[in-house]
């Protein structure tokens, strides 16, 4: 027992003396390929590094094919590929610096400056980096035939000619326009044209005297004393006539007004419709940058789980690791693979949605052309919030279209009401009454004066108290809107504020996670860590990365969905880059 004892006891501080000196020889952390895994630097003090007894073949890392071990080489030498159909070509994101520093990759990249933290460097992935869902379609742009690259300001210019939820507003605005220019043409009199021709066969009793004996007709003179006329041939009566309501209980007056609330309400529904579209757009857009970004992820994940299954083979050929450490890294490699088809379809879903916000092919698989993920501020900050709900209150589409519906809806009680009043009208004709051959020309003017109460007055009136319920249903309404329209305001500044805070603490979490991820590298090849402990650093690093290109996406959503709450969107405030100021 006590030889036992003292042989853990030797072991253990031998190793503690090697980690020491490999602590105080070395300067860099090598494993595998230098684009997998962290490096950490930072500008005082670089850190330890595993000593791979050899020196690394970059050329042959580039090509894909590792160095050969020798009889030379410690144990920790970099293994062969193992068979698992991974690719060995990596794209990755990258944190760009600040001023003259070098621009870092992988989540080396996460300890550098603050425009590091709101920045990442995209680059089109490599078909070799994906993994193929079939033998027909590329792994990239699967079911899209072309492909076309795209800018924010491209996309938004095309919806506003495209996109069909604006083009379906625009026709309801040209449908209130008309009903309004016709409320206004109940202004003017009506014209007639009246043409009739009777062929008249009879006699007719008429209110004269015998005196009156002439030909009428078939020119049968009367009769004795019977004021009788026969007739006996056709009978014309036409002539230009016109009608003109003086007075109708205020229908036509309040019914134009109605009319015009209508109109400025549809036009105003458009605008909103507009700002809607904008900010679909917009938010699609970002969410393809977003999805280039997180397949890029994806793809380091992949590669860095290759590296760590081929490590563990050959530990394993070697005797320095177990069954059990392979098949942990082959079923981590295993999930970053089919995260890495998620993330290849979702990418693809994302295309097609933007496509179909701008009305455009769906065949075309959209390349966002900004190659670069970064923090696109909007709106200046020193913007207090009661400066914000000024401009909503000022600007917002919504607040102007339910105003318009409610002094609609107040103009259509008069209406209602003006069956319960008398109308007058004026008229006149010119009529031509007579024989073909002997048509005389006879000119009426009158004066109509009508008051009709259907249901003795109940209907009308139930109709005026259904429309004054309406106006206060309408009153309600814009009340609810602006209640809720300030509420978006202010949620949509919380929102940016929240994802602003993110994007400093996502920053430091892919530095924890880069520098959790090689510790524990370095304790395994010390043989004072555990495999698991490399793949649950390596999964926190993946998904602290992923969760930094949501925190700046969310940012610049939250920034544009902020533009759109309060009422100023627009192609300009969106993509020409200045904030929004007082």
């Amino acid at each position: 027992m006590t030889s036992r004892l003292a042989a853990r006891y030797w072991a253990t501080l031998t190793a503690f003396f090697a980690l020491i000196c490999l602590a105080a020889t070395s300067n860099t952390l090598v494993f595998g390929q230098s684009a997998v895994g962290p490096q950490v630097e930072t500008a005082n003090q670089l850190r330890p590094a595993i000593p791979t007894g050899e020196s690394t073949d970059q050329s042959a890392l580039a090509g894909g094919q590792p160095s050969q071990p020798n009889s030379q080489k410690s144990k920790a030498y970099i293994p062969e590929l193992a068979p698992t159909e991974a690719s060995a070509g990596s794209i990755q994101p990258k944190l760009e610096s600040r001023g003259d520093q070098e621009p870092a990759s992988g989540p080396a990249a996460a300890v550098g400056g603050t425009s590091e933290r709101e920045k990442i460097t995209l680059e089109r992935p490599t078909l070799q980096a994906l993994v193929s869902v079939n033998d027909y379609l590329s792994p990239f742009s699967l079911d899209a035939n072309t492909s076309q690259s795209t800018t924010l300001r491209q996309v938004l210019i095309s919806a506003l000619d495209r996109n069909l939820d604006l083009a379906i507003s625009k026709t309801n605005t040209k449908v209130k326009q008309w009903n309004y220019l016709s409320a206004l043409g109940r202004f003017l009199p009506e014209l007639t044209m009246t043409f009739q021709e009777n062929f008249l066969k009879g006699a007719v009793g008429i209110p004269f005297n015998q005196g009156f004996g002439a030909n009428f007709g078939s020119g049968t003179p009367l009769i004795g004393n019977r004021n009788v006329i026969h007739l006996d041939s056709p009978f014309i009566l036409m002539g230009p006539g016109f009608r003109f309501y003086g007075y109708r209980g205020g229908r036509v007056l309040f019914g134009s007004l109605e009319a015009k609330h209508n109109y400025k309400a549809a036009q105003a529904g458009q605008n909103a419709t507009l700002s809607d579209t904008l900010m679909t757009v917009t938010r699609n857009y970002y969410n393809l940058v977003l999805s280039e970004a997180v397949l890029q992820i994806r793809i380091q994940a992949v590669r860095t789980s290759e590296e760590q299954l081929r490590n563990n083979t050959n530990r394993f050929r070697s005797g320095l690791a177990t069954a059990l450490d392979v098949m942990q890294s082959r079923t981590q490699l295993s999930r970053d693979r089919q995260d890495l088809v998620d993330q290849q379809i979702a990418r693809r879903n994302a295309a097609i949605d933007l496509a179909q916000s701008i009305n455009a092919n769906l065949g075309a698989d959209l390349l966002p052309a900004d190659m670069q993920v970064r923090k696109i501020r909007l709106i200046d900050p020193r913007l207090n919030v009661g400066d914000l709900l000024r401009v909503t209150i000022d600007n917002r589409p919504e607040l102007k279209q339910y105003e318009e519906l409610r002094l609609a809806a107040k103009r259509a009680i008069v209406v209602a009401a003006a069956p319960l009043q008398p109308s007058f009208a004026l008229s006149g004709n010119i009529l031509g009454v007579g024989p073909p051959r002997q048509v005389e020309a006879l000119y009426v003017l009158g004066l109509n004066v009508n008051w009709s109460l259907g249901g003795m007055g109940t209907v009308d009136y139930a109709n005026l108290q259904a429309a004054r319920w309406q106006a206060r249903q309408a009153h309600l309404q814009a009340n609810k809107e602006l209640v809720a329209v300030l509420a978006q305001t202010r949620q949509s500044l919380l929102r940016s504020l929240d994802s602003e805070r993110n994007i400093e603490e996502t920053g430091n979490q892919v530095a924890s996670t880069a520098e959790q991820l090689r510790l524990a590298q370095l304790r395994f090849a010390s043989g004072l860590g555990t495999n698991i402990d490399i793949i649950t650093a390596q999964r926190d690093w993946t998904q602290a990365r992923v969760s930094k290109a949501e925190a700046i996406i969310n940012f610049n959503i939250a920034q544009a969905q902020l533009l759109h709450d309060m009422g100023v969107i627009s192609v300009d405030s969106l993509a020409s880059g200045r904030m929004l100021t007082k």
